[in-house]
């Protein structure tokens, strides 16, 4: 799988990001930033990690996200399972905000959201809202994508 996450973090970094131009804003143009800051996005739209898990299920997905939680194997997402969690639209214009190919978003997304519930859930549990845990903002998602792909 690290080979395909290098692949997908090289695709973004090299080229491909035609159109992108100055819409990426202060996150960077792709990349590391990029991608971390579309995981971010996505998880805090959702309400952090018991906002995702409960997307999930009502999208009939409850048992992958749910894998994602526990101390076992991640189970994987298609990107065609994230569109069906995240609205289309809503993808691509985090990806514009991020500087990734709207076309790549949701692979960008099936590939490191696992990962990032994961992180956020380190005790097999999902953390209470309203406490330092359950708060996107406090992983560093750009760290987490930097040691996934080799290039952190």
């Amino acid at each position: 799988m690290s080979g395909f996450l290098g692949n997908l973090l090289g695709s973004l970094m090299g080229g491909g990001q035609a159109g992108s131009g100055t819409q990426a804003g202060t996150q960077g143009a792709g990349g590391v930033a990029g991608i971390a800051g579309l995981v971010g996005q996505a998880i805090n739209a959702a309400g952090g990690p018991a906002g995702i898990l409960q997307k999930f299920q009502q999208a009939g997905l409850g048992n992958v996200a749910q894998s994602w939680v526990g101390s076992g194997e991640n189970q994987s997402v298609s990107p065609q399972q994230v569109q069906s969690v995240f609205p289309t639209q809503q993808i691509d214009a985090w990806a514009q905000q991020h500087g990734i190919p709207a076309g790549m978003a949701s692979q960008v997304l099936a590939q490191f959201l696992p990962h990032a519930v994961d992180a956020q859930t380190p005790n097999g549990a999902v953390p209470p809202s309203g406490t330092p845990q359950a708060d996107p903002s406090n992983i560093d998602f750009a760290g987490l994508i930097g040691r996934l792909t080799g290039r952190g």
